[in-house]
C-alpha cells in the first residue's frame, strides 16, 4: 500500500534530535513533524529538501525579545523584529512588556496579542507585566505564556525600564512570586537592587563622570553586589514560595553559584544568559570601541569564564537574545551621558550565527546550541514538545544551518529598522540558510518571503 503524500521531506546526514545526531529525513504533514525517518526510502512529498551534510536543527525559540511595539514603534515594531527574528533562524518569540501601555491588565494584554497577531511572521507569545499582584490571575487567564518584572526603575530615563513594569518593594514582590505560583506559569525576573545600584551610580558619578565608561561601571560596583543581593532575594522568595523562578541575566560569579545550589536541591529555578554579554561587553575593548552602541551591561573579566562555564556546564539553561533595538540617535547621546540613553541593542538576528562560531571553534557542541536556544527555552515557556524539538508531534519548525559560511558582521546585512547592532564587526563562521515554520518555508539565503500576520499565538495549555 502506498504511502499518503507529506507536504515537505527534509533530508539531512546530520539532523540533530533529543536523542542524538542522526542521518534520516523528516516528514511533515499539516504543520507538524510525523517521523523523522531513515533515508534510505523515498517518501513522496509534495517538496522535498535535500539538506545534504548541512545539519538541521529545530527552530530558536527566543523568550526574551523588545520588539517595542505598541508605543515605541520609532524604535522597532512587530513585523520587522519578527522579520529579523525569522531571518535568524528564530521561529518563536515571547515579547516583554515594556511598551505603551504596559501589560498589566487582561485587556491591555488581550489587545497587545491582537496586535501582534497582526503583524508577526513567527510564532508568538507574550510574558505580561507582573507588577500587579492583583491582576495575575487575570493575566494567566486572557493568555500570558510568563510573567516578567524588572526589579528596578530608571535613573535618569524614562525607558526601557517605565512604571508599569518595574517592581522595587520587595513585599509587593513577594506577594507576585505568591500569585504567580497559583497560576503554574513561570516568573521571570531582572534582578536588581535598586537602592544599591542608586549609591553606586553616585559613586560612578562622581569618580568617572556621566559616559559610557562610567556607566558600565555603576552596576558592577562591589564586585557585583547590586546583582548578586538581588538575585539572593528572589532565589530566598523562591524557596518560600515554591514558584517557578526564571533568573535573567546570569552573569556573576557569586549569582551563578547561587543559582546552581538552587538547581542542586531540585528546585523550580532556571537562568538565561545573553548574547550581548557573551560575545560583546566581556570585553572592555569592544566597550571603548563602540561605547554605548554595546549597552547593555558590562561583564568584568574575572565573571567572564564563570558565566561561559555556566553556559557549557548546564547551571545557565536558556540563551536568549534580550533583542532591544532603539534608535542611532537614542544611543548616540551615550557617549557623553549614557544615564539618560536608552539601554539595550539589537541581537535577534545574529545570535545563531555566533552561537555556531563558537560550535566551529569547538567550544561548544551544536547540540549544546539547540538546548539552550530551543528545547530548554521552550520548556520553560512550557511548551516542550510542540516547539524546540526535531520529534514527531512538534511543530515542523527547522532550520537548515551552513556551518562553513564565513561572515564578518555589519548591520547594513541585517534587517533592522534602526540600522545598527552591537555585534558590528564580529566574525561569524556558521549561518542560518533556510528557516523552515510549520513546514513551510520563510527564509532562504537571508531572504524573508513570510507574510504579514502569518505567525500564531500560542497559547499555554493549547
Amino acid at each position: 500500500m502506498a504511502f499518503p503524500e507529506y507536504d515537505l521531506v527534509v533530508k539531512s546526514s546530520a539532523i540533530v534530535t533529543p536523542s542524538g545526531i542522526i542521518s534520516g529525513q523528516i516528514a511533515v504533514r499539516d504543520e507538524k513533524i510525523v517521523g523523522v525517518l531513515a533515508r534510505t526510502e523515498e517518501l513522496p512529498a509534495k517538496k522535498t529538501i535535500d539538506a545534504g551534510s548541512d545539519p538541521v536543527i529545530p527552530g530558536l525559540v527566543d523568550t526574551h525579545c523588545h520588539f517595542r511595539d505598541p508605543g515605541y514603534t520609532h524604535k522597532e515594531d512587530y513585523y520587522h523584529g519578527t522579520i529579523a527574528a525569522a531571518a535568524g533562524g528564530v521561529t518563536t518569540v515571547f515579547d516583554m512588556p515594556n511598551v505603551d501601555p504596559p501589560t498589566t491588565t487582561a485587556d491591555r494584554l488581550k489587545a497587545h496579542l491582537e496586535n501582534a497577531q497582526s503583524k508577526a511572521v513567527v510564532d508568538f507569545g507574550h510574558n505580561a507585566s507582573g507588577v500587579v499582584p492583583e491582576n495575575i490571575k487575570e493575566l494567566a487567564d486572557a493568555g500570558a505564556t510568563a510573567f516578567k518584572v524588572w526589579m528596578m526603575k530608571d535613573i535618569g530615563r524614562d525607558y526601557p525600564h517605565p512604571p508599569g513594569t518595574s517592581l522595587t518593594n520587595d513585599a509587593v514582590l513577594y506577594r507576585v512570586f505568591e500569585e504567580v505560583a497559583e497560576t503554574g506559569l513561570p516568573l521571570y525576573v531582572h534582578p536588581h537592587n535598586h537602592d544599591l545600584y542608586e549609591l553606586f551610580v553616585q559613586r560612578s558619578q562622581e569618580q568617572w563622570g556621566m559616559d559610557f565608561r562610567s556607566y558600565a561601571r555603576a552596576l558592577r560596583g562591589g564586585d557585583g553586589v547590586v546583582l548578586n543581593t538581588a538575585i539572593a532575594t528572589i532565589l530566598e522568595f523562591q524557596r518560600s514560595v515554591g514558584t517557578k523562578l526564571h533568573v535573567l541575566h546570569l552573569s556573576t560569579r557569586a549569582g551563578i553559584e547561587m543559582v546552581a545550589r538552587a538547581k542542586a536541591e531540585g528546585r523550580p529555578v532556571t537562568a538565561e544568559a545573553n548574547p550581548f554579554a557573551l560575545f560583546v561587553t566581556n570585553d572592555w575593548a569592544k566597550i571603548e570601541r563602540h561605547g554605548p552602541f554595546t549597552l547593555g551591561f558590562w561583564v568584568p573579566e574575572d565573571d567572564n569564564p564563570h558565566m561561559w562555564r555556566a553556559v557549557q556546564d548546564g547551571t545557565i539553561d536558556v540563551v536568549g537574545s534580550d533583542h532591544g533595538p532603539h534608535t542611532k540617535e537614542e544611543k548616540e547621546v551615550g557617549w557623553k551621558d549614557m544615564y539618560t540613553a536608552p539601554g539595550g541593542s539589537p541581537m535577534i538576528e545574529q545570535y545563531l550565527r555566533l552561537m555556531l562560531t563558537e560550535v566551529n571553534k569547538g567550544r561548544l557542541s551544536l547540540e549544546r546550541v539547540v538546548e539552550l536556544c530551543s528545547s530548554k527555552p521552550a520548556e520553560v515557556a512550557g511548551f516542550a514538545g510542540r516547539k524546540g524539538a526535531i520529534t514527531p508531534g512538534a511543530d515542523a519548525d527547522l532550520v537548515v544551518l551552513d556551518m562553513d559560511h564565513e561572515e564578518t558582521l555589519h548591520a547594513e546585512h541585517s534587517h533592522y529598522r534602526c540600522g545598527w547592532m552591537s555585534s558590528e564587526d564580529l566574525e561569524s563562521k556558521g549561518r542560518p540558510r533556510m528557516t523552515i515554520l510549520r513546514g513551510r518555508v520563510i527564509m532562504e539565503d537571508g531572504n524573508v518571503t513570510a507574510e504579514k500576520g502569518s505567525g500564531r499565538l500560542l497559547r499555554p495549555g493549547h
